[in-house]
C-alpha cells in the first residue's frame, strides 16, 4: 500500500497538503492522512516569554515549519508497510534530524522522489578540489522527500509522523 501526500508551496503564504490516496474502497486496509503545518511564535510581556504553537499560514525567511502527518487505518484490515511519501515544499530546506514515526522506517529522496535511501545512505556526484569527479554525502538541504514505511498499522489504529523545514 503506499499513500502519498502533497508539499506546502512556502512562499508569502502557506496552503494546505493535498492528499492522494491509493485505495479507493474502505475494504482491507485504507490509511487516511490529515496534514497540518505549524510554527512557534514567541512573545514577549512584561519581560515575560512565552512560546505558542500556531498554524502556519504564513512564514518568513528563517522560519522553522513542523509538519504533523496524522494517519489513520479506516480500513477493517492491517495495512502492513504502508508508504507515505511527503515532498520537501519548495523554497524551504529539510532540517537534519527532524523526521519521526514511531513504528516507522524512515528514508529520504534528493532526486525528487524517485528513489529513496536512509540518510547515511544518500550521496551525489560532484567535482571534488582535484577536479574529478567524487561520491559524496548528500546534505539535509539536498533532501526533495521524506518517507515514512509503516511497518503495521492495525484497522483503526492511527498514529503521527513528523519533520521539520526552514523557510528559505
Amino acid at each position: 500500500m503506499t499513500v502519498r501526500s502533497g508539499g506546502v508551496k512556502t512562499q508569502a503564504r502557506l496552503a494546505l497538503l493535498s492528499v492522494l490516496v491509493a485505495t479507493a474502497a474502505f475494504a482491507g486496509p485504507h490509511i487516511e492522512l490529515d496534514i497540518k503545518p505549524f510554527k512557534q511564535v514567541v512573545q514577549t510581556k512584561g519581560g515575560v516569554k512565552t512560546t505558542t504553537r500556531v498554524s502556519a499560514d504564513s512564514a518568513a525567511p528563517g522560519e522553522t515549519i513542523d509538519y504533523e502527518v496524522h494517519y489513520k487505518n479506516a480500513g477493517d484490515a492491517p495495512a502492513v508497510n504502508a508508504v507515505v511519501d511527503d515532498p520537501v515544499p519548495a523554497g524551504t530546506s529539510y532540517v537534519a534530524g527532524s523526521a519521526a514515526g514511531p513504528g516507522s522506517d524512515i528514508t529520504f529522496s534528493i532526486d525528487g522522489g524517485k528513489t529513496f535511501a536512509p540518510a547515511a545512505q544518500l550521496f551525489r556526484t560532484a567535482r571534488g578540489a582535484s577536479g574529478k569527479t567524487e561520491r559524496q554525502p548528500a546534505s539535509p538541504a539536498e533532501y526533495t522527500h521524506v518517507r515514512w514505511t509503516l511497518k503495521r498499522v492495525e484497522a483503526g489504529a492511527a498514529g503521527t509522523l513528523t519533520f521539520q523545514v526552514r523557510v528559505k
